[in-house]
């Protein structure tokens, strides 16, 4: 915490106001435009930009020619200090809303006159008084933005030659008489002040700043998670029961009971600890106490509650005395934590802090490192409760076995389960050090920006130490919100692990019934991730977005199955005995092998077509594909394969694993490895697109976390999704993968549409950007559905030398160019998308 304390000791610079001389400065001699323009091309924010043009004699001052001097020289900030000193009332309010400034132009000199640019610019993105140069814009809720501008002190009395509005996309909805204008811009000759100008803000980002947002968004938000809860409860509910009881299955039972009851007290938790946060959601100085103590308590009985001390899988290294040892080690570590965040909240006064927290005056070092330790033991305590319940639901949910029960995949992590506790604990220590210490970045670029001149304390109406204390304070207080956010993870590993425990290795073909709801829950919570953000233009629908896409994946599945080519097969047995023949071992190899002659007469056929086969006839192979066709289980009486159907087709509809949940795991592991560069593609765009985003990203208190946390929760949406299609696989209707990836395409675009058809405030920049995630979701599912396909023939691979040779051979040459044509047009379609949104943007 050094750190901490190295900020807080540093003083002002030493060109601070006091120290600077201004010389002789005739004002009447200087000559000055300003324009401000306004930029959106951002959904998070609006950049207003202004350029004052200054035209200084150069034998008229002798500080004139430092004007063309680098900015970072003393010499040219005095100068320019001269000149822009007293800019505007704003820095006597304690705005808080520093400008940037631009380095790029540099004074020119032309006929005996300096001209000295100063470019600065601004991002609006909440309610506040935002500074650029000699203006002001002024945010309020429910009005439009106030627009004034003041002259320097020091040009006063100087020749004004314009003064500029340019709202760019936006529109001016009052201003004072203009002497012209130009297109949407007003212009103003001779102004020393300018008040009165009114901007009407862009549609989303004035309703996000809305007071009636403010309340309905977060009850919206409520709604969201309280309905995951619901979800997650409901799924759980059927499997606490008796009724399920097997002769050979009493164990599964019960441990699917144990882990239902896990899913329900989590859903409990879930919900009980949005409503506490949200209580807490509006910032006050005299409640942070409360805040931070409410935050330290419910980390530290989350961790407590999920006993991260037990093993994925019992083994010889768990006796009672290494797991009591294991208990006290972690136990030990979040008493300790949570005692030294309390002992920052209930006895401030021993680090020189005020009661409520919130230094008034400026704080010592040691207050200041407080802080920073409350922060990151109250983080730390929430990081380790969710790695905790991840790790209860993996362990109750059997998550490293098949549902057979065999091949577990703990590898040996009974031998030193200790290793594993303390090692995750100091990583976790490591990451909340890191996230308190990029929001104190964030507050020391801020301060730099607004203290490149000596004026910070001004323009912040406050010092350097009490405006970090007040940012450490407010994240003591918020940061169990920030944290909680990231909760949908674990609703969503719950789901999984509840669906895993409570498969069973006699029903291989799909999950049906009760076990079905797990799956449409994935899909709703993580799989349609983007939703509640692209819902939340209307927070009304918040709570509605989970049934939604739960009923659009219903319908799908129910309609689908019946259109599914094993559904088709069995139909015409009359005896439904495809399942039980393709899950015998030597009735699915029969199967394949039958699947590979047949894809290899398909091929001669090809061959002998176009005069490249010798020695064969075409009547000959179709007569060999002909015998092919008249494929039947051992348990039918009759002929089973439709017309259109071959035996290549049920192989690839059966996929290539014997059970679902295999099927379900070896999609999701496909889907997260293509998910990789749609994932930095989504985060690069959300948090770094644009000139001006990636500063954006950088001034926010957890703007680098939450970059992060883009990516990792992206690739989860990705890794779900390919979960939910390898699960419904054997029952979403088509011959190849590709055409079941559509499906769920279909399934996730019906909600979207029903809120936008219903939803007059979305924006098309909002629905462009939801529309362009469901393209690259249909993207990662295209290619993880053929590479799927390519894995039941994983038997062929030593035949060929690439995949790509074995995906021609199981597609054939038409097949596989109608996929990659497929494939072109999503990219053509993700690129168009995108191109529409920029330019709507603008």
């Amino acid at each position: 915490m050094a750190t901490f304390g190295w900020w807080a000791a540093q003083a002002v610079p030493a060109h601070a106001v006091g120290a600077m001389t201004c010389g002789n400065l005739r004002a009447q001699q200087v000559s000055v435009d300003s324009e401000l323009r306004f930029i959106h091309q951002n959904p998070e924010f609006v950049e207003v930009r202004q350029v004052t043009n200054i035209k200084v004699p150069e034998t008229q001052w002798e500080f004139a020619n430092d004007l063309t001097l680098s900015p970072g020289t003393p010499k040219y900030q005095n100068a320019l200090h001269c000149l822009l000193r007293s800019t505007n009332t704003s820095r006597a309010t304690g705005a808080q809303r520093p400008e940037w400034r631009s380095n790029v132009s540099r004074a020119s000199k032309k006929d005996g006159l300096i001209t000295a640019p100063y470019e600065s610019w601004n991002l609006l993105s909440s309610v506040g008084v935002f500074e650029v140069g000699p203006w002001t814009v002024t945010v309020q809720r429910d009005k439009d933005w106030a627009v004034d501008f003041r002259s320097p002190g020091a040009l006063v009395n100087a020749s004004w030659q314009k003064v500029q509005v340019d709202p760019g996309s936006l529109k001016i909805s009052d201003a004072p008489a203009a002497s012209s204008t130009e297109r949407e811009s007003r212009v103003w000759n001779g102004r020393t002040a300018l008040s009165g100008v009114k901007v009407v803000p862009p549609k989303n980002l004035a309703l996000g700043l809305s007071s009636r947002f403010t309340w309905i968004g977060s009850l919206g938000v409520l709604s969201w998670w309280v309905c995951a809860s619901i979800v997650i409860a409901w799924s759980a509910w059927p499997f606490l029961g008796s009724d399920n009881k097997k002769p050979n299955g009493s164990s599964k039972t019960a441990n699917s009971r144990v882990v239902a009851r896990t899913v329900l007290q989590w859903a409990g938790m879930s919900a009980a600890l949005g409503l506490t946060l949200l209580l807490l959601l509006h910032p006050s100085p005299s409640v942070n106490p409360w805040r931070a103590l409410i935050g330290i308590s419910s980390g530290f009985a989350l961790v407590l509650l999920a006993r991260p001390w037990l093993s994925l899988k019992q083994g010889p290294g768990d006796s009672q005395k290494e797991l009591k040892r294991r208990k006290a080690v972690v136990i030990t570590s979040a008493a300790a934590a949570a005692a030294i965040g309390l002992l920052v909240v209930l006895a401030p006064h021993l680090f020189g802090l005020p009661p409520n927290l919130t230094p008034n005056s400026p704080s010592p070092a040691s207050g200041i490192a407080a802080l920073a330790v409350l922060d990151v033991s109250m983080l730390w305590l929430w990081l380790t409760a969710m790695a905790s319940w991840a790790w209860r639901f993996a362990r109750e949910g059997r998550l490293g076995e098949s549902p057979s029960g065999t091949n577990p995949a703990d590898r040996g992590e009974h031998r030193h389960p200790l290793r594993r506790i303390v090692a995750t604990g100091v990583t976790l220590a490591a990451v909340a050090i890191l996230v308190v210490a990029f929001q104190a970045l964030s507050f020391e670029s801020g301060w730099k920006r607004a203290n490149w001149m000596g004026e910070a304390s001004t323009v912040l109406g406050a010092d350097h130490r009490i405006i970090l204390g007040r940012q450490l304070a407010d994240f003591a207080a918020m940061g169990p919100q920030w944290a909680y956010a990231y909760t949908w993870i674990l609703t969503g590993i719950a789901l999984v692990a509840l669906l895993h425990n409570t498969s069973r290795p006699e029903t291989p073909l799909e999950p049906k019934g009760v076990h079905l709801l797990p799956v449409i829950g994935v899909f709703a919570i993580v799989v349609a991730l983007r939703g509640p953000r692209f819902a939340g233009s209307s927070a009304e629908v918040y709570g509605l977005w989970l049934p939604l896409n739960m009923l659009a994946l219903y319908v799908m599945v129910l309609v689908g199955r019946r259109a599914s080519v094993l559904s088709r097969v069995d139909r015409e047995t009359e005896t439904h005995c495809v399942v039980a023949e393709l899950s015998t071992e030597s009735g699915h190899r029969k199967l394949m092998e039958d699947a590979r002659r047949c894809r290899g007469l398909l091929h001669r056929l090809h061959l002998v077509d176009h005069g490249r086969e010798e020695g064969t006839t075409r009547r000959s192979l179709e007569n060999q594909l002909h015998a092919l066709h008249h494929w039947r289980p051992s348990a039918c009486h009759h002929d089973c394969l439709p017309d259109p159907v071959s035996v290549v087709d049920v192989a690839l509809s059966w996929g290539p694993k014997h059970h679902w949940w295999d099927n379900a795991l070896n999609a999701a592991r496909w889907a997260a490895v293509f998910g990789i560069l749609p994932s930095m593609v989504t985060a690069w765009y959300e948090n770094a697109y644009g000139a001006r985003h990636w500063t954006f990203t950088l001034s926010q208190p957890t703007g680098i976390p939450d970059t992060v946390g883009k990516f990792l929760a992206q690739e989860i949406c990705f890794a779900g999704a390919g979960l939910v299609l390898g699960a419904l696989w054997r029952v979403l209707p088509g011959e190849r993968g590709p055409t079941r990836a559509f499906n769920l395409f279909i399934a996730w675009l019906v909600p979207i549409g029903l809120v936008a058809a219903t939803n007059l405030d979305i924006s098309l920049i909002a629905l462009g950007e939801e529309v362009m995630s469901v393209v690259l979701m249909l993207m990662v599912l295209t290619l993880t559905s053929m590479w799927v396909d390519t894995d039941t023939f994983r038997h062929e691979r030593h035949y060929w030398t690439k995949r790509l040779g074995l995906l021609t051979s199981v597609y054939q040459v038409h097949g596989l160019s109608g996929q990659i044509a497929f494939l072109m047009g999503q990219a053509v379609a993700v690129v168009g998308i995108w191109y529409q949104i920029v330019t709507a943007s603008k």
